[in-house]
């Protein structure tokens, strides 16, 4: 019930903000909604991450207690309750204007960071100087808390600086920014290692490729011993036709059989060293 009416209220003092304000006055669009949701997970019961606060629902710390759940609807409704305070001062205190996606993504920002963090930060400084280029290289150098599904500290940052300089009048795919290239405080160092390893990926694909490994190479063996072993059983077949007049032609039939599956065997095994051998000397 007491989640119930959090979101009653988020819902009203939404619709309320926007009503009773001037045009330019601005709320989380759906895009900026799904954004944050993708960061933060659907927890549909109160959990603990990782630096010990309580949470359920899409981020949700206020009213988290243990043994409580929730729907998804219902988190939600708390994400939009969550996201009053953070509309509310970005409307305040950003004396620029912005474009939905500027807003949008620092909406997440604020939401990862938290309100008084944003208010004394260099993000919000430098917007406020009108310079947006220099808040976005801020914004992305705010490592942010490592929860799944983030996979680096700069993950989101690089997302939501991703929708922050995406063109005002098209839209921004999720699936656009949450691909887009991490950037953080060592994103120019990241590249210029990134790019030795994986040359070195690419050689040692090419090695591995080409060399017959131990593994392939004893089964190439075991084929190849297989395939001795039913030549063998075979021409033992054939001797005992010749040895036993009375034998059957079910022998006869079963000593060709297993003749030429050894041939076989043995034909594919040599050929398969012969090939690697051949490789081994190429690289």
């Amino acid at each position: 019930m007491l989640l119930r009416l959090m979101g009653e209220r988020a819902r009203s003092e939404l619709g309320q903000s926007v009503s009773a304000t001037t045009s330019q006055r601005l709320k989380v669009s759906r895009e900026g909604l799904l954004l944050i949701k993708s960061f933060e997970g659907f927890r549909p019961r109160t959990v603990r991450r990782r630096d010990g606060v309580p949470v359920i629902g899409y981020g949700h710390v206020k009213s988290a207690r243990p043994g409580a759940t929730i729907t998804e609807a219902e988190a939600e409704l708390l994400l939009q309750y969550d996201l009053l305070p953070i509309v509310e001062v970005i409307n305040s205190r950003v004396s620029i204007p912005l474009n939905q996606h500027q807003f949008d993504a620092l909406a997440s920002f604020i939401f990862s960071v938290g309100v008084q963090r944003f208010e004394g930060s260099d993000v919000l400084e430098r917007l406020n100087a009108g310079s947006t280029a220099q808040a976005a290289e801020a914004l992305s150098g705010w490592p942010d808390r490592v929860q799944p599904p983030v996979d680096a500290p700069y993950r989101r940052r690089s997302a939501e600086r991703a929708l922050f300089d995406a063109a005002p009048d098209r839209p921004a795919p999720l699936d656009a920014l949450l691909t887009a290239p991490v950037r953080g405080p060592n994103a120019v160092q990241h590249a210029e290692d990134e790019t030795p390893a994986t040359v070195q990926v690419l050689r040692h694909e090419k090695r591995t490729t080409q060399t017959p490994a131990w593994n392939d190479t004893g089964a190439v063996i075991f084929i190849g011993g297989v395939g001795l072993l039913a030549f063998i059983a075979g021409i033992a077949a054939f001797r005992r036709v010749l040895a036993d007049h009375q034998a059957t032609d079910g022998t006869v039939l079963i000593g060709g059989v297993l003749a030429v599956i050894g041939l076989i065997f043995i034909g594919v095994a040599g050929w398969n060293l012969t090939r690697k051998r051949n490789n081994k000397r190429a690289v």
